[in-house]
Formats: structure tokens, sequence, C-alpha cells
């Protein structure tokens, strides 16, 4: 489960760190003095004794800093001087005044007396903080009662914890078996406010129905593993969580093994994200991302044991709530291996960049790029949903549809040649070659057919995996690239592509590539650019068409991806034809 992983996460950082759970709740509140209002208790009751200042120390811990809300009191009778009037009744007789009207507070008593003291010696201790803090800058102003900081004063500690986990102690129970730790607590609580997500309001989340004064039932929490759960995502938070194209996820390891047995692991792991900028930034150098271009650390964790595994949580923030929209779960190691080991074949051959001799680089961004908006104008990316769904496909090895994909490439394929942009359609292209050649290699994507039998161009089908698996599939590849030529032919002799008119804004059916064959032949007659290497191609396309089925069983997205790709792979097949550049006289 999600919330242990996070606990144990929590756990062993606290640990690592040596913070008890109280320290962990106390902030940092960078302000360089605190003011102390110094109390007594004696044989009278509580006197004033004076104030008192001191330089705030690096343990900060020790001033029990928590801010609350901007207009309330916070979690202690500690706060920053803003106003000191304001300050003072706002923030430290504030604090009192709600605390004296819980039910379950205890010490009420000496609480009211700190209280009443420091009110009636309003004035006094007004005037004594305001003389002192006139050179100070970025003041705090606390309480000392029998010289004890506040950290030490049980009488605010407890009070403090209480304040803390006053809303998830609305829903608790007494002495029940803990969830995360399997243990016997005095109070479990059954509404935890770690999360924003975590919640009862939805019918999914609840045991039993809507029934709230129960829900401790339905993922009992001791406060102890609730500290935990609050570090790990603390931690979480602070060195987690990455954007994925507009998208934010958190990435949260869970151990496989008990603790004990993995302390080296945890060691390991959080090394790798206390120093992860350096490592983004190298995987960012190297290409070794798969996530964005930015770089990522998957690669490096790909490289670990199997005995942890990731999880992804893809949130997206409405207002002040956030809401999930994807965990891919259980994600191990040797998965990442296999991703990485696709992802380089798919660079060392689809993506190989002839001008530099060196791959390119593959990443999730090629999917972006088919599934962001359904409709440029639209505000949102409404492709949200399907884009997580190759994610979470590829992460976890779930089958996905080709023809769903060949939907949406085309669409964007088909809208750059309406623009006529070839550079944009031919890279475009090129992106959705890749994007398909890496969900097969990563068993994505299954593709029947049988033996095909060995062609000239068998190297060139092979790029494509098992894609080109029947005869009218290679033909129409093989079209694609012939009448690339004869469009770079048109080019020459006229300076103009007219026959592109002839393509049919790439919607063209199994019979109108069938009936584009003759066309593409006669154009080359027309400019005495027939050659012998073009009529064996189209004697092999021509072959092909013989010898598939009878009836095709593709759609005509299929019918013009494999056509865009013989377009885009021409000169592949030129090298194989042995064709050289020829100049038309």
């Amino acid at each position: 489960r999600m919330i242990e992983s996070v606990a144990a996460l929590g756990r062993y950082v606290l640990e690592k760190s040596n913070k008890s759970v109280l320290e962990q709740m106390i902030e940092n509140p960078n302000y360089d003095y605190c003011m102390f209002i110094l109390l007594s208790e004696t044989e009278n009751g509580i006197e004033f004794t004076g104030v008192d200042y001191e330089e705030v120390s690096t343990d900060y811990s020790k001033y029990l800093f928590r801010s609350g809300s901007s207009r309330g009191a916070n979690f202690s009778p500690t706060a920053k001087i803003t106003t000191l009037s304001n300050t003072y009744d706002q923030k430290i007789l504030g604090w009192f005044r709600g605390v004296l009207k819980e039910k379950r507070i205890n010490n009420k008593e000496k609480l009211e007396q700190i209280y009443d003291r420091l009110v009636q010696d309003q004035a006094s201790i007004l005037a004594a903080v305001s003389e002192k803090i006139e050179s100070l800058d970025k003041c705090l102003i606390s309480v000392k009662l029998n010289h004890l900081y506040p950290v030490e004063n049980e009488l605010f500690t407890e009070t403090f914890l209480y304040l803390i986990n006053k809303k998830d102690l609305e829903l608790s129970a007494n002495n029940q078996i803990c969830s995360i730790c399997k243990e016997q607590k005095d109070t479990v609580i059954g509404k935890m406010s770690a999360f924003k997500f975590y919640t009862l309001d939805k019918p999914g989340f609840i045991t039993g129905g809507f029934q709230e004064e129960t829900a401790w039932r339905n993922y009992p929490v001791c406060l102890e593993c609730k500290s935990f759960v609050e570090a790990g995502k603390e931690y979480i938070e602070n060195h987690l969580k990455y954007q994925f194209y507009g998208l934010p996820y958190l990435l949260i390891p869970s151990f496989l093994i008990n603790k004990e047995n993995t302390g080296e692991d945890f060691e390991v792991i959080l090394e790798i994200f206390e120093n992860q900028q350096k490592m983004i930034q190298l995987s960012k150098e190297s290409g070794n991302s798969i996530m964005t271009d930015e770089g990522d650390l998957l690669y490096i964790l790909s490289e670990q044991k199997n005995t942890i595994s990731l999880k992804f949580l893809f949130m997206q923030k409405i207002q002040s709530a956030e809401r999930i929209l994807l965990v891919i779960d259980d994600v191990l190691p040797s998965r990442l291996q296999k991703l990485f080991k696709s992802k380089e074949e798919v660079e060392k051959v689809i993506l190989f960049k002839k001008e530099t001799n060196e791959p390119g680089h593959f990443h999730f961004g090629f999917f972006r790029t088919f599934f962001a908006k359904s409709d440029e104008g639209k505000k949102n990316f409404d492709l949200n949903k399907y884009f997580l769904t190759i994610v979470e496909s590829s992460f976890k090895a779930k089958q996905l549809d080709h023809n769903f994909l060949l939907k949406y490439m085309m669409k964007e394929i088909r809208k750059e040649f309406l623009k006529e942009n070839e550079q944009n359609f031919y890279w475009k292209i090129k992106q959705a070659m890749a994007c398909l050649s890496f969900l097969e290699k990563i068993n994505v994507l299954q593709f029947e057919g049988g033996q095909m039998i060995m062609s000239k161009f068998s190297n060139i089908f092979d790029v494509f995996g098992k894609q080109l698996n029947t005869n009218e599939k290679r033909a129409i590849f093989l079209l694609g690239s012939l009448t690339q030529i004869l469009l770079e032919v048109q080019q020459k002799v006229r300076n103009s592509k007219p026959f592109l008119k002839q393509l049919m804004g790439l919607k063209m059916d199994e019979q109108s590539i069938k009936g584009l064959l003759p066309k593409v032949i006669n154009k080359f007659i027309e400019y005495d650019a027939y050659t012998k290497s073009r009529q064996e191609l189209a004697e092999e396309i021509s072959s092909l068409f013989l010898q598939s089925n009878e009836k095709w069983k593709l759609s005509i997205d299929e019918i013009n991806y494999y056509f865009v790709c013989g377009m885009s792979l021409a000169s592949k097949v030129k090298e194989v034809l042995y064709e050289k550049e020829e100049v038309i006289q």
C-alpha cells in the first residue's frame, strides 16, 4: 500500500536524521532573534520576571515554532513579531484562548494561570519587549516558564502535538490495531490529513458506506505512524516531486523486504535522491532520461536491486485539492532496465543522426506530440488520460491497441502534410515510428503475422519489428517510397509537387492505394525517369499486392501510416536499389 511505503520512508528518514517525532513537526522560523517572556512558578502562582532575548540557534527546534493560519494563533506560543501589540494579542494570548476552549486538553488549570498572568501584566510585558526589540530585526516572541525552552516544557509540547493531531482525532478509536505497524495502540485515527487526496467524501474511500464516525475502521493509523507518514510525505514533496509535461508526479520508493534487511538499500536510494541534481544533469547530458529530455533519476534507479519498487503518483491540482490522475504501482528496476534497453535500440536504429554519426534521444515526450490536445484550439490538455494510459502501459507491460494509437498519430501527421510543412511532417513520422517501435520492444504492442519471404528490403522491414508482417503492409510501405522518389523528381523538373494531390490528404483506402501504383509509373514515364531500379521497385510492389490477402484487414489510418513510413525511409530504399541521385536531363 502506498501509505505504508510513505511511512517506511518517513521512519527511516527520521532515524537517519536522529529526529524525534516532535522535532519533525517543528518548523525552521528562519528568523535572527527570539525574545522570551520570562515566567516563574512561585508560592503565589505564576509571576512575570522580565524579558530576555538570544540569537536564534541552529537548533531551532527548541523554540517549538510551527506556523498556523495568518489570522489565528500558531501551534505553540511562539510567533514572528510583525506589529508587536497585534502579535501579542493574536499569537500569544490567542494561543492560550484557543487552547482553553478545547475539551481534551490536559493541565488546563496551569495554562489558565499563565494566560491570566500574561493578560494582567500585558502593559509591562509589551513595554519591556518594545524597548528591547528596537535594535533587532526579524525577531520571534515566545514564553519561557521556569527557564525552560518551549520544547522542554511538557505543558507546551503536549498541547502542540494535540493541536497538530486535532483534526485527525475527530475520527478516532481507542485500543485498536494500527494498519501500518500492525500493533494495538491506545489511539488510532481514521481521517488522516497528511495527503489532501486522502478523503472520506468519496464512496471508494469509505468502508461500509458514509458513516464517518466509524471511518477509523477504513484505514486505522496510530499517531506515531501518522508522524512517519508526515515525515515521508515531507521528504517526497521536497525531494521526489517532478514535472511531466504539465502533470506533477511523486516518485515513491517502496522496499520489498523489511527495513532491518534493507538498511543498506535505504542508504543507497536516499543518497541517490539527495544527490539527484547532479545525477539528473548527467542523465540529461548523456541522454539517459526517459520521462522528458530534461534528465531524470530512472536510469540510475534501474541499476538497483529488485529489493526496491517504485510508485508513480500523477496528480492534478484543482484549487487547493489534489486529484489523483493515475497511480502506477510496483515498478521494479528490472522493468526500468527493459525500458532503457528498448529506448537505446530505438535511438540507434530509428533516430540515428547520420550527420553527426550518433543516436538520437527518445523519451515519453514523443508520445505527448500526439496525445496532448484533441484540437489546437482547446484550452486544456484533454488527452492527458490517453497519454497517461500509454505511460502506465509502458511501465506495467499492459497491452495497447495499435489502431487507437494510429488514430491520433495520423491526425497529427495529416495536419503537417496539409500545411505542406515538410520538416515537421517527416519529424512527426519519425516520432510515430519511434513510439510504435518502442512499444513493440517492451511487449506492449503485439503484431500477429506468418513467416515472411526474404526480400532485398528485409533489412528495412526489420526496422519495424513485426509491424510490416503482411504482404499488403510491405507493398504500401514500398509504394510510399516510390511515391517519394517521384515527388523528388517532380520537384527537380517542375519546382513543385502537384502529384501530392493524388494522395487524398493521406486518407487513401485499399482501392485508392492499389490505383496509385499505375499513376506513379505513368508519371515516371511522362518525365522519362522510369529507370531500371524504379521499375524493379514497382514490380516488387505489384508482386506483393498480388500475394496479399484478398480482403485487407487494415484501417485507413494503418494504410496511410505505412505509406508515410515508406515516404520517410525512401532514401534507405534507394540505397538498396543502388540508386544514386539521378539528374534528369
